[in-house]
């Protein structure tokens, strides 16, 4: 009993000492292909350079595949010769970088880093989208914004569909807004689904509307942001009914 006690109280100590650390990465990142790409895990309330980082890159529907690992007597660890365009370095005291070079569209995905510090429990930063631009793989999406209802009343709930598809590389964004702002309601994301054969995904956001919500249909709308086409597109909801 003693043992499991003493146990319990040091893994406790592990988790406080952890949990004070916070680890934020770079929201998005964008860049022409051929260029260098640099990500970034940016700590407060310790010093980068005690730690070792691990970096991940992760595409839609698919497990985080391991990268590179950086200890903190700068050796580096990469998971196989092939990654010697991922560079890592120390900046300061509370940055560590990932370059990429030469990057080329198939390097768009969502890069993840991970603290770890003796035997502490893993620290993980929120993730940063790279879009790489200008390729000749790069294909910008259409999309459709399709509803539940043909006309509006006052009781039930109303879905609507947001479609992105045809687009290639996968990193893409889907943002509803109501009334101009972020809209906080209940939003279902589903997998990303690769087209056959034509190098090109698709996505769908739906949105439920309460009744109360569905009176100002004017003020809901998607916003589709696929930044390796450089396109940006906004269909309204009212758009999907007919005068009655």
């Amino acid at each position: 009993m003693r043992a499991t006690t003493i146990a319990c109280l040091l893994m406790c100590l592990v988790c406080s000492g952890t949990s004070q650390v916070r680890v934020n990465q770079y929201r998005q990142v964008s860049v022409s292909e051929g260029r260098t790409a640099v990500v970034g895990c940016l700590v407060d309330g310790d010093d980068i350079q005690d730690f070792h980082i691990s970096w991940f890159k992760q595409l839609p529907t698919a497990a985080p595949i391991f990268l590179l690992f950086h200890r903190n007597d700068s050796k580096i660890q990469r998971a196989n010769s092939s990654l010697g365009r991922y560079q890592p370095m120390r900046n300061g005291s509370h940055a560590h970088l990932l370059q990429i070079m030469n990057v080329t569209a198939h390097d768009s995905a969502l890069y993840w880093c991970m603290l770890t510090k003796n035997e502490s429990y893993p620290v993980w930063g929120d993730g940063t989208r790279l879009s790489v631009y200008g390729g000749k793989d790069v294909k910008a999406p259409t999309v459709s914004l399709l509803s539940s209802h043909d006309s509006v009343d006052d009781s039930g709930l109303l879905y609507a569909a947001c479609v992105a598809n045809g687009f290639y590389p996968s990193v893409i964004e889907i943002t509803w807004r109501f009334e101009d702002q972020p809209f906080q309601g209940k939003i279902i994301s589903n997998p990303f689904l690769e087209e056959d054969g034509q190098n090109a995904y698709t996505t769908i956001s739906v949105l439920e509307l309460m009744s109360q919500s569905r009176r100002n249909l004017s003020s809901v709308s998607c916003e589709v942001r696929h930044d390796s086409s450089r396109t940006l597109i906004q269909k309204d909801l009212h758009q999907c009914y007919r005068d009655t």
